[in-house]
């Protein structure tokens, strides 16, 4: 366990340092069961329901995990940042007229996201955002 926890940790140091998991890094438990010899439902299996205390908070140790999304130059990015880019997209919005999924979907993808409209429902709704006609404010 201890040597799973010190990649992870390793691996995710300058996020961790930084304190904005936006910038988290992508990497899948396949990923650590290939770097480390060990089979991915083993790590799955040392991971699950692990802590750890990182100065004043605690974390599970699986929520340092982040699968990626290619971007449209190769480039690849964290569900954790992509969370972070739609709440921000949905806090900044006018609250007249906000935004569908579609509409995030496109400005998501002249970032060079590309993530499909019903993957944005479904980041929407693990951030506990309301729908558009349900977040329109008169």
């Amino acid at each position: 366990m201890c040597k799973v926890a010190s990649y992870i940790l390793n691996f995710q140091l300058a996020s961790l340092k930084s304190g904005n998991n936006g910038s988290m890094r992508s990497i899948a438990i396949k990923d650590v069961a290939s770097a480390l010899g060990f089979h991915s439902s083993t790590i799955s299996r040392t991971i699950s329901n692990k802590y750890i205390q990182l100065d004043r908070k605690v974390l599970a140790l699986n929520s340092l995990l982040s699968n990626g999304f290619k971007k449209s130059d190769g480039q690849v990015v964290s569900k954790s940042y992509i969370l972070e880019k739609l709440s921000s997209i949905i806090k900044n919005e006018d609250k007249p007229k906000p935004l569908t999924d579609d509409a995030i979907q496109d400005m998501l993808s002249k970032e060079g996201i590309l993530i499909e409209r019903r993957t944005v429902a479904k980041y929407r709704n693990a951030l506990r955002i309301l729908p558009k006609h349900l977040r329109k404010k008169v």
